[in-house]
Order: structure tokens, then C-alpha cells, then sequence
């Protein structure tokens, strides 16, 4: 019993250490009165190729959006380019009116984290909770 659960304990840690990185980037378009929606586009580098995405996201609370905001980042706890597949969410609490700087750790079911930041252009008065979807576009 010691054993197997050494050995469990050696496997996970070895997963986890496989795990790698990337880098990604985003255009959106946030649009919102109370609901609002997300649409975009994207790119993850991965291992030295490139992958288009497609973005899309709901956010509900009290909200008036209308802006363009574009995000850069890492990429972490990816193991393949179908993980950053999914549901990414984060809560959030802002205030940016015209110009101004966004910065947000998302995270999807299969745990791979985005750390982004970026700038907004427009005008962004929220306190919501976001879901982004984003797929591979195939």
C-alpha cells in the first residue's frame, strides 16, 4: 500500500511537471446594459505554432460597456493546444473610462491559467462576474 501510494505521488508530480507553457493575445468587443457579451479573437503560441481562436463570453451584474479591450499574456498548465479550450472565469470589480489598463488571472475546468494584461479603449463600468469562452478554430 506505501508503494502505490509513492508511486501515485511520484506520477502526479511528474504530470504536473510536464505541464507547459505558451503565450497568447486578444482583441474583444465588450457591449453590456446590466447583460452584456463578449466577442473577439485570439492567438495561442504553443511549442512554436501559431493557433487561432475564437472568444465569446456572457457577463451578467451591474454593468454599462461599451468598449475594445486587447489583452496579452502567458499561458500556463497547458498540455496540448485543445486545453485552452473552455470556460474561463474570473470575478471582477473595475472602473475604466476611455483609455485605461486591464489585468486578470482566468482559469478553465482543465486548470490552465491565463495571466493577462492589456489596455481599453472606451468606456467600462462594471461590477460583474464574467464567463469567456474560448474555442480553437478549426
Amino acid at each position: 500500500m506505501g508503494a502505490f501510494v509513492v508511486l501515485s505521488g511520484v506520477l502526479a508530480g511528474a504530470m504536473t511537471a510536464h505541464a507547459g507553457t505558451g503565450k497568447i493575445s486578444m482583441e474583444l468587443l465588450k457591449a453590456a446594459l446590466v447583460v452584456g457579451g463578449t466577442g473577439g479573437k485570439g492567438t495561442l503560441t504553443y511549442e512554436g505554432q501559431s493557433y487561432p481562436l475564437s472568444i465569446g463570453g456572457i457577463s451578467a451584474g451591474w454593468q454599462i460597456t461599451l468598449s475594445v479591450v486587447n489583452l496579452t499574456g502567458n499561458v500556463k498548465n497547458i498540455n496540448s493546444p485543445e486545453d485552452i479550450e473552455g470556460v474561463y472565469s474570473a470575478a471582477g470589480a473595475g472602473l475604466a473610462v476611455a483609455a485605461g489598463g486591464k489585468a486578470a488571472v482566468m482559469v478553465n475546468g482543465k486548470g490552465v491559467t491565463l495571466e493577462l494584461i492589456g489596455t481599453q479603449l472606451g468606456v467600462d463600468l462594471s461590477i460583474n462576474l464574467e464567463g469567456l469562452s474560448i474555442r480553437l478554430k478549426r
